[in-house]
């Protein structure tokens, strides 16, 4: 858009405003619910469905209203492939969306599990979690199922139930708006980002039997400082290890995690939920590769001796006003017109600086493991 003066004279370009993000880089909370729902076939369940999207950010509000600003209630909705489908109509695809990869390697299984909506609802208060999950559950009521549920909670100074801090090293700020915004590089869907989800279940008994020392070996970090160990000291096969991960040019990848624990002391199931997300699918799934079939082949992520995954998806997390005008009906996705006054590697919206490239090309033929820190299910 050209903006005139009142002499006529054309000035410099006005910019549209940028697609806003869903609620993301959200700070961690005190309390989270997850919960993964499957649509039910016919046209009466998707536009059940579509509703439910156009109405999502009132109910937020609805809820949050009610409760202090420091309560900080968000929620962010994930759209699977088949869902996004049904949804969009013969609209643009993005580019990374896809089935969540099953991977299989011996006693080690990385389960992809059914699921078209993923809801990530956090707050500093459990009973605003809850209030707003039961909402949702209620307009999705014979229109879909929901399959999963986790109740997740802080636990003490941001440890997982393993005893290790979970989250040290994830991005702040811009930084994290530039790990999980997509940005020019797939422009229909800027300001969108990716999520992969896992439960994951421990044997907390085996786990704790084991020796301290040797549990920092499996996560390669200090149990009480939280301080990686050293190059000399890790093995090739700790968490940390394998899932750090460089792109072509030896820039490190970081993606944003909200992991929480969860459990029930009367069935002895203790967990954490894996929640990561980025503005490609694809280092998550590099970082998964690495941890259940191993970087080489068979040096795999010791930490899976312990614990399990139980569920697997990945999902396409559009921004708040595509998410909306979903309820509308199919997406019109014309491709968008570059502004002459925007560079084209433009970054993704609200980022500060450049950012590594993070498409399939950027990780193929060069990838590089061994110096990002903090990009792991479940350090």
């Amino acid at each position: 858009m050209t903006v005139t003066s009142d002499t006529g004279a054309a000035t410099a370009p006005y910019p549209a405003a940028p697609p806003e993000p869903q609620a993301v880089a959200s700070p961690l909370t005190g309390a989270a619910i997850f919960l993964v729902a499957v649509a039910d076939p016919g046209d009466r369940a998707l536009e059940q469905v579509r509703g439910l999207c156009a109405d999502l950010a009132g109910l937020v509000r609805s809820v949050g209203f009610r409760a202090a600003d420091s309560d900080f209630l968000t929620c962010v909705t994930g759209l699977g492939d088949q869902l996004w489908q049904r949804l969009a109509g013969g609209s643009a695809r993005p580019a990374g969306l896809h089935p969540f990869t099953e991977l299989e390697a011996g006693e080690r299984h990385a389960v992809a599990t059914a699921g078209d909506l993923l809801f990530h609802i956090r707050a500093a208060r459990t009973d605003l979690c809850f209030e707003l999950a039961s909402l949702i559950a209620g307009r999705l009521s014979g229109a879909a199922a929901i399959v999963d549920e986790v109740h997740g909670f802080r636990y003490f100074d941001n440890r997982d139930l393993l005893g290790f801090v979970d989250g040290t090293e994830n991005p702040q700020g811009p930084a994290a708006d530039r790990a999980t915004l997509i940005g020019a590089e797939d422009p229909r869907f800027a300001g969108g980002s990716y999520v992969i989800v896992q439960k994951y279940l421990h044997d907390l008994d085996a786990w704790n039997a084991l020796p301290v020392e040797q549990q920092e070996l499996v996560i390669g970090r200090r149990k009480l400082s939280d301080v990686e160990l050293a190059d000399d000291v890790k093995p090739s096969s700790a968490h940390n290890a394998l899932t750090s991960i460089n792109d072509a040019e030896g820039e490190e990848i970081q993606i944003l995690r909200d992991n929480m624990p969860f459990g029930t002391v009367g069935s002895a199931e203790f967990g954490t939920y894996f929640i990561g997300y980025a503005r490609s699918p694809e280092p998550i799934e590099q970082m998964l590769r690495n941890m259940f079939l191993g970087d080489p082949p068979g040096n795999y992520d010791r930490i899976l001796d312990f614990s399990r995954a139980v569920t697997g998806g990945l999902f396409f997390v559009p921004p708040a006003d595509m998410l909306e005008d979903l309820g509308d009906g199919p997406l019109d996705l014309a491709e968008p017109e570059q502004d002459q006054s925007t560079p084209a590697d433009q970054d993704a919206p609200g980022a500060a600086a450049a950012t590594p490239d993070q498409s399939d090309a950027g990780l193929s033929g060069s990838l590089q493991i061994g110096s990002m820190r903090g990009a792991s299910p479940d350090e």
